[in-house]
């Protein structure tokens, strides 16, 4: 078995930095440490290793793990958005291989968590920041050699297969799957009639949700890129949605606006975003070792509101009571 300390401090021996303390912060998709140096200048140490087999092996490549630490950089340079920055190691690299472990030590953007965006001032804060975000990646030159996942129609029809299998197998209900299923196949008809443009299509976070962002004043600062990949641009506010409340999401829409054009037909399209987004998460969220004891729960709600409400061609995305409460 892996030693993960031992290997953050192998790995931070590759690094112009005096370490002065190594802190575990959490383990999820990734395992992280806080590393403080003498000068008490803060890190975030990354060990492309999982819990269980919540991460895909795609995303621990080297290719695609470089190709992150090349936008964060290029986010860094471009705009004035707090985000985690690469450090390189000694020889010059984003990427530093311990014991077959890729590692990678980026920034440590200071800033309050909140588990859940009680008001419409935060709300407000996170559209301003995603449409920096969105305008910086519009208008930015792909690099070659750059790798990154799609967040297309194929990762929902893989997750649609997973609950597939779970529901058949007796874990999941089977009447709730059956509607994601239908909304499923729904949501992918629509994905594949959009024409991916530079203005709807790009690089996006994919995972702008509370435990990623961190509140300084009245600015948020996005971490933990490691979900990033090529998307549409609503695809990110959709999965936002997920966790603003119906009250707030007008105003966010409008902040985003002042910083990234949203398309006219904007409301049915973050409706499909926002079913897209919980789908395509359970390619995800079925690989965590506790998934039974919550996601059976998370599921019937999703899909006796939001999801029949789609379904019902009603709309949902300011009113109504979310999945969460």
């Amino acid at each position: 078995m892996i030693n993960l300390l031992n290997t953050a401090q192998e790995a931070l021996s590759n690094y112009a930095i005096t370490c002065k303390s190594v802190e575990f912060i959490a383990q999820s998709g990734n395992t992280i440490y806080k590393v403080t140096d003498l000068d008490n200048n803060s890190y975030s140490l990354r060990l492309h290793h999982s819990k269980g087999d919540a991460l895909e092996s795609i995303w621990s490549t080297p290719e695609v793990i470089r190709s992150e630490m090349v936008w964060l950089q290029a986010l860094a340079l471009d705009t004035d958005l707090a985000v985690p920055a690469p450090l390189k190691n000694i020889r010059g690299e984003f990427i530093t291989n311990v014991n077959n472990l890729n590692c990678t030590l980026l920034t440590w953007v200071e800033g309050e968590q909140k588990p859940i965006i009680l008001t419409i001032e935060d709300a407000a804060a996170i559209g301003e920041m995603t449409g920096k975000l969105h305008r910086q990646a519009s208008n930015w030159s792909i690099p070659g050699l750059f790798e990154r996942p799609s967040f297309d129609s194929s990762r929902i029809l893989q997750s649609l297969e997973k609950l597939s299998e779970q529901s058949k197998a007796g874990l999941l209900d089977a009447d709730d799957t059956a509607l994601l299923q239908q909304a499923g196949q729904r949501v992918i008809a629509m994905m594949d009639t959009i024409e991916r443009t530079p203005g709807n299509w790009g690089m996006i976070h994919a995972d702008l949700i509370p435990s990623n962002l961190v509140f300084q004043g009245k600015e948020v600062r996005p971490i933990d890129f490691g979900a990033c990949g090529f998307g549409y641009y609503l695809g990110d506010l959709g999965w936002t949605f997920s966790y603003i409340h119906p009250a707030f999401r007008d105003q966010l829409l409008q902040s985003y606006a002042e910083y990234y054009q949203l398309p006219d037909n904007q409301v049915e399209l973050l409706e499909v975003f926002f079913i897209a987004a919980q789908l395509e998460t359970m390619n995800f969220w079925l690989g965590l070792p506790d998934w039974q004891e919550w996601l059976s729960d998370h599921i019937g709600r999703l899909a006796s509101r939001e999801i029949n409400a789609y379904l019902n061609n009603e709309p949902f995305l300011f009113s109504g009571k979310p999945y969460w409460e």
